[in-house]
């Protein structure tokens, strides 16, 4: 680690982490890692050293940022990644350093929306009238719950579904979203899409399905998110130390400005 610089680690795998990355470098106080998942096979390389497949739960990521002298984590990762977050959450608690987490903000309805949220996939499946034709954009996490329903036409698009196979009712789509609305549309319309079932994931890298969505006037079925871990044990026992902004801008001031108290870190 270069002397004065903050040790910083970014959990990342979102859009929004490569624009915290750029800001953070921009400003040249921080020697910055980053950390992927490693659940994308072949994620575009990143400006700065990457660690990839995670780091064997809480316990694992605060033995890390103890070893490698981490001042500052910055959980940049998907809304939805809860597990994630919750393990950053402990083991910034337990390394008794700082956590910042970007909370991307969900999408909202608009006039004439017809939106509905649901606790679980499974509850979602069962909601489905026979005959619908689904298209579901929810990561193969989703896929197996859906696939059950043999009375309902299936469009599953997910990472890591090539060469997948299923009953003859279910399209498998190896592909992330389009960032075409126009393309999106066009998907819908050949398919004849009754119900787009996915996460409201907030952001604009997955937001195209939603506008085609709207401009077709197909109904979207949202997994709801789950409560925020900001109330567990590091929200309670320390809560200077954990702060959640919602935009890439106030992420970069906050780290600046633990930058500046703890120079040394």
């Amino acid at each position: 680690m270069t002397v004065g610089l903050v040790k910083v680690l970014v959990l990342a795998g979102t859009a929004e982490a490569r624009a915290v990355i750029d800001g953070l470098r921009s400003e040249g106080r921080f020697d910055i890692t980053a950390s992927l998942a490693g659940a994308t096979p072949h994620p575009a390389p990143l400006p700065v050293p990457t660690i990839s497949g995670g780091f064997g739960g809480a316990d694992g990521l605060a033995v890390y940022c103890r070893d490698h002298g981490v001042g500052l984590i910055v959980d940049v990762t998907h809304p939805f990644a809860r597990q994630i977050s919750h393990n950053a959450q402990a083991a910034a608690y337990d390394a008794g350093i700082t956590l910042l987490r970007y909370d991307r903000p969900p999408w909202l309805p608009e006039e004439g929306d017809d939106w509905r949220s649901f606790e679980s996939w499974q509850d979602m499946a069962d909601a489905i009238a026979p005959a619908s034709r689904v298209f579901l954009a929810g990561g193969t996490q989703s896929i197996d719950v859906f696939t059950k329903r043999k009375d309902i036409t299936l469009w599953a698009r997910a990472l890591n579904v090539a060469g997948r196979s299923g009953p003859d009712n279910v399209t498998f789509i190896n592909a992330m979203p389009s960032p075409s609305v126009a393309e999106e549309r066009a998907q819908f319309l050949q398919a004849g899409i009754t119900l787009l079932c996915c996460k409201n994931s907030g952001g604009d890298a997955s937001s195209a399905k939603i506008a085609a969505a709207r401009e077709i006037g197909i109904p979207v079925w949202f997994l709801a998110r789950r409560p925020d871990a900001g109330s567990g044990a590091l929200g309670q026992k320390s809560v200077e130390k954990f702060q959640i902004h919602d935009s890439v801008e106030q992420i970069v001031l906050a780290a600046v400005n633990f930058a500046s108290s703890h120079p040394n870190r």
